[in-house]
């Protein structure tokens, strides 16, 4: 059957390896999507990626983590108490709570005081719900075992996804889609070098962006940091406009190119012309705002083998503060209270 719906992606963490566990979340999520999905209009994505174990993520201390942890609608922690070391997960926790994310705890452990858990036990589940209370995050108790384990998930899945949770999920979205609508597109410009690479940031939302700030920064292959890696493009101007008369431009590497190497001659596009890449070339910083459909580009030379790594800060019509990296989903970074947020209109004075 074929529904309308959202997408929520969901990220599945605990602080050690519990891969037997993660399948049956996995299905869980799909029983959900099968019951539920239609009538909510919202489909539950387990987060997938290179490396990943049936759709979850093991989430490890590093930089990895936090874009994982950044790009969910959902997050899932699942606490073990065969494995006592929860800082990592809580750390995500807390993250995922700041960018406003739904946040689900669930602790494979009988709901205490249980006879079945051990003093020790007792006082780790004590630990960890104390922590995740303190992060007004109310844990579910899965219990011990694998036996009906799938049919305990069901009813946590259930129980968790109350209307006002659901409520809070579709308000997300609501409020996301404008800041996923600022993109940032990185182009390698053969045409004037093989190290050249245009940064364009386009607000393809019908809402005025304003107290941006682009950050370019490099990484090599496996996506590690390049400190002083990118820098502004300085070739001498006789020499671009040398370049610029040989050649083809736009050529296969331009984002909205077909395999031909053509762009779309009826709809807005970005450097477009070679007179586009000269003004990237010469402008000096990208502009604190854009409006709709408008667009800023920048030419960077990087070190060889190390691609762009551009991160935007910006701040929407409502008053809210985004921060977003490449191509991941934008994290909320802050909010203006609804009583004095002031919606903004397109028009600009003062050019």
């Amino acid at each position: 059957m074929v529904f309308a719906a959202r997408v929520a992606e969901v990220v599945i963490a605990s602080p050690d390896d519990t891969d037997r566990f993660r399948p049956a979340i996995g299905q869980a999520l799909n029983w959900w999507n099968a019951a539920s999905g239609q009538r909510h209009e919202i489909v539950l994505m387990p987060s997938g990626g290179q490396h990943r174990t049936a759709g979850a993520e093991r989430l490890n201390p590093s930089a990895e983590s936090a874009q994982i942890v950044d790009r969910s609608d959902v997050f899932i922690a699942v606490f073990d108490p065969a494995r006592r070391d929860v800082v990592q997960v809580m750390g995500d926790v807390d993250r995922a709570q700041r960018a406003g994310k739904l946040v689900l705890a669930w602790l494979l452990a009988e709901s205490p005081p249980s006879p079945d858990l051990s003093a020790d036990d007792q006082a780790w589940v004590g630990d960890v719900t104390q922590r995740l209370s303190k992060a007004g995050v109310i844990p579910r108790y899965l219990g011990q075992g694998d036996a009906h384990f799938e049919s305990r998930l069901q009813t946590a899945i259930t129980a968790d996804l109350t209307h006002r949770n659901l409520g809070k999920l579709a308000t997300e979205f609501e409020r996301a889609s404008p800041a996923r609508r600022l993109r940032i597109y990185r182009t390698p410009v053969a045409l004037l070098g093989p190290q050249i690479w245009a940064v364009t940031v386009v607000n393809h939302s019908a809402s005025l962006v304003v107290g941006l700030q682009v950050s370019v920064g490099a990484v090599d292959s496996e996506g590690r940091a390049r400190p002083g890696g990118a820098k502004r493009s300085r070739q001498a101007i006789a020499e671009v406009v040398a370049k610029l008369g040989v050649g083809r431009w736009p050529d296969e590497h331009h984002p909205l190119s077909d395999p031909r190497g053509a762009v779309p001659a009826r709809q807005p596009i970005f450097l477009g012309s070679r007179m586009d890449l000269l003004a990237a070339h010469n402008i000096l910083d990208f502009p604190r705002w854009l409006r709709p459909d408008q667009h800023a580009s920048a030419l960077y030379s990087l070190e060889p083998d190390a691609s762009p790594n551009v991160r935007i800060r910006f701040e929407d019509e409502a008053g809210d503060v985004w921060s977003r990296v490449n191509d991941t989903e934008p994290e909320r970074v802050s909010s203006k209270p609804s009583s004095s947020a002031e919606p903004r209109h397109a028009g600009v004075t003062g050019e």
